[in-house]
């Protein structure tokens, strides 16, 4: 199997096993074309790989697969495109299960409706959790489950296959084992669906193979039967009744039978209109009276996480979700960090702070090799007022290897090689319409840092690089009438340098701005800034607030350095997973020291923060090492650098003479910045034993905000709890979805307060 990673799909291999997990948590595991093909393709390499002999097709916990996306079908009716879906490949995907090289496994958890019955119902095998059910609801839509009831009656025979067909009613795994569509029935399942496997690990490839020939022959499906089954198909998804039907649930929650028409409550102004839900449940349909029906809150269709902020953001970045991941520097936010986000449709920056270029070089060669075709992947810009040549050529590595997002860190005002990469982006193709193959998110939080982002590139800037032969004239021309990073990432009580800020009112002072400067440039809608937030996300609370805030897209970081994922060690984990809320606290940043910026690291069980604060106010009292008591000296050498101060300046002097011979040279004429370069050295010792998990632990610097505190309280006990369980795109989906159904039932909870009645959630409280 040389490809394992799909859109649709989570797919791993172990030993004789391919595992399968339809992975669409947006739209409730709810099929569409891509999926359908994407399965398939699966079953075909695993037939004709000589060491598979099985493939267990599984889904979410909480539901297997919903049956068809009548997301797609509404879309298409909205837009003026053809709604037919051709059935053909479903029933091809159905027969291939039931009759392909390979024995396939169904392992059910949570919900099979429609479309996902048919997907239980051609397996070899069905293994089912307690909390399966099994439902058809195609009827009430005025649909017929044609390509699943072959299929299904070879299973349970005619009756109850029709009888499920007919009432649409929902049965239990018990029910549903004792009618022959579930072959065993237990829970945990996945103990259940371990002991199958330990057996059918025995069975040679050429066994299986000749087993399932035998199979196609004793009991086949024949082309009329098919040919029957996709005809009526085509005529029920092509009955514009029908199709009315579908988009008015889509769109509005309202089922065909019900007459009174429900208010539609809309996400907030800065969300875009969420899209529908996947086709419900018959459990969840039932017939209220009419009186009741009438007295109901409004309530508004299910929000997707997919959604969440701004679409302008997904389309620049190329994502599925307006959704990153912070840097985190040296190396923290890891190659198989970015990798893992970008296979599931999300941003994620790589440290590179603290790298030398052949390490970002290497780094950027690999996340380009294991990318899917498409993904979306960024790069940390790291400003560097001491070594600007280091920004320079780390702008000229971009733009060779054509990375597409940059993160702008620690810029106080924009730099000639931050300009060049924006600049050396802007075209415009065969159309005349403007295109901008570079994006940059600035990471700020003052409002007059973030102007200078909101502005166009500085003119004399813009000159230089002209006169320089590095940008054309028109980029210069289509450069002044954009903002120069059309994202600004507002940081508020992070782990970085954020002076301490306060979402409440960075946000809107940021929004305040920003609609300001767009104004008064008068850029386009599509062409003006957006305005993202970080610090503090952790939870669906504190996600949810930042979209009510106007966020229109969401960072996330210290939560995403605790997962399997991040490149810290084991040791820095351990203590993370730990953490509470008051855990963290803000002390000197190493790269920033001299001026007093200030981030925040952990202080539980290290010394830190303390010993960090310390030496800055040693900087603050004395002018030169010389002027340390012996009391003092002999504090720092003992305990602090466990080495004498000469032998760290020595350290320290070998490698400014390597790195910058001509800042060695300005250090060494002022005893001052001799000592601040000293006192430094602990800030970079401190990092590397963080990193490597070395002795002693008191010293470790870990930058982290409060925000994975929250997380792990939230996160308790579940199977997110051990770090070594967190997988960052696992994480962002769930906060995510969790953010959106959130949402969804703060709505429900206001509309029924509109209507005068009672909030659905006894949780939900509103200002009085």
């Amino acid at each position: 199997m040389d490809r394992l990673t799909y859109s649709t799909l989570r797919v791993r291999g172990q030993g004789s096993v391919l595992f399968a997990r339809i992975h669409r948590p947006e739209a409730g595991n709810a099929i569409n074309a891509t999926l359908v093909h994407e399965l398939d393709d699966v079953l075909t390499r695993a037939a004709r790989a000589q060491h598979i002999t099985v493939v267990v097709l599984e889904g979410l916990p909480e539901v297997f697969c919903f049956g068809a996306d009548f997301g797609v079908i509404s879309d298409a009716v909205r837009t003026g495109r053809d709604t037919s879906f051709d059935p053909e490949p479903m029933f091809e995907l159905f027969r291939r299960m039931a009759y392909a090289d390979v024995l396939t496994i169904a392992h059910v958890r949570g919900k099979a409706n429609a479309g996902g019955v048919g997907l239980v119902a051609a397996c070899d095998v069905v293994i089912a959790d307690e909390s399966a059910t099994f439902s058809l609801s195609e009827l009430l839509f005025g649909l017929i489950p044609a390509v699943v009831l072959p299929y299904l009656i070879r299973r349970t025979g005619f009756q109850r296959a029709h009888y499920l067909a007919a009432t649409t009613q929902t049965i239990d795994a018990r029910q549903a084992h004792e009618w022959g569509l579930v072959d065993a029935v237990g829970t945990p399942s996945e103990a259940l669906l371990k002991r199958h496997l330990q057996r059918l690990g025995r069975l040679s490839k050429k066994g299986v193979a000749r087993y399932k020939a035998y199979l196609r022959e004793l009991s086949p499906l024949t082309e009329h039967t098919k040919d029957v089954a996709l005809a009526t198909n085509r005529r029920v998804f092509g009955d514009p009744d029908n199709i009315r039907a579908i988009r008015r649930y889509a769109e509005e929650g309202v089922f065909p039978w019900e007459t009174a028409t429900r208010d539609a409550v809309t996400a907030p102004p800065s969300q875009p209109s969420p899209p529908p839900p996947p086709q419900p449940s018959p459990s969840e349909t039932t017939v209220e009276p009419q009186h009741q029906r009438h007295a109901a809150p409004p309530r508004p269709p299910a929000l997707s996480s997919r959604a969440l902020g701004s679409p302008h953001f997904r389309a620049a970045h190329g994502v599925d979700y307006a959704y990153a991941a912070g840097a985190m520097y040296k190396g923290i936010a890891s190659v198989d960090l970015v990798i893992a986000l970008g296979n599931a449709g999300m941003l994620g920056f790589f440290g590179t702070g603290g790298l030398p270029l052949d390490e970002i070089d290497d780094a950027i060669t690999r996340i380009r090799k294991e990318l899917d075709p498409g993904r979306a992947f960024g790069m940390n810009l790291l400003n560097s007022p001491d070594d600007p040549d280091l920004e320079d050529r780390t702008v000229e590595l971009y733009l060779r290897h054509g990375v597409r997002s940059v993160e702008a860190s620690a810029y106080l005002r924009p730099t000639l090689p931050l300009v060049h990469y924006r600049l050396a982006g802007l075209r415009t193709d065969a159309e005349g319409r403007l295109r901008q193959d570079h994006h940059i998110v600035a990471k700020v939080s003052r409002t007059e840092v973030a102007e200078h982002f909101l502005r166009p590139a500085p003119e004399p800037l813009v000159r230089r690089l002209l006169d320089d032969g590095r940008i054309t004239p028109e980029q210069a021309e289509l450069g002044a009438r954009l903002p120069l990073a059309q994202d600004l990432c507002v940081e508020a009580d992070s782990a970085g340098h954020t002076d301490g800020g306060n979402a409440y009112v960075l946000m809107p002072a940021m929004r305040a701005l920003r609609d300001r400067v767009t104004h008064e440039q008068g850029y386009s809608e599509e062409n003006g800034a957006r305005v993202g937030a970080a610090g503090g996300i952790g939870t669906p609370e504190a996600a949810l607030a930042a979209l009510t805030l106007g966020a229109d897209f969401l960072v996330t970081g210290s939560i995403n350095q605790c997962t399997v994922e991040a490149g810290t060690s084991d040791a820095v984990k351990d203590l993370l997973q730990g953490l509470g809320v008051h855990d963290t606290e803000y002390a000197p940043a190493g790269d920033m020291f001299e001026v007093g910026a200030r981030v925040q690291a952990v202080r539980k069980s290290t010394f830190f923060p303390a010993r960090a604060q310390k030496l800055y106010e040693l900087y603050l009292r004395h002018d030169s090492l010389d002027d340390l008591d012996a009391r003092t000296r002999a504090t720092l050498e003992n305990k602090y650098f466990k080495r004498s101060l000469d032998d760290v300046w020595e350290e320290t002097r070998a490698h400014l003479a390597r790195r910058s011979p001509a800042r060695l040279a300005e250090v060494e004429r002022s005893p001052k910045q001799k000592m601040a370069h000293v006192f430094r050295w602990y800030f970079v010792h401190s990092t590397r034993l963080a990193l490597r998990g070395a002795e002693p632990r008191v010293d470790y610097q870990i930058h982290c905000g409060p925000a994975l505190g929250a997380f792990n309280t939230w996160v308790r006990g579940t199977e997110l709890e051990p770090w070594r369980g967190r997988r960052v795109d696992v994480i962002a989906e769930r906060l995510l979805r969790e953010t959106a159904a959130l949402l969804s039932e703060r709505l429900a909870a206001y509309g029924a307060l509109a209507a005068g009645g009672t909030p659905p959630s006894s949780d939900t409280t509103t200002a009085e």
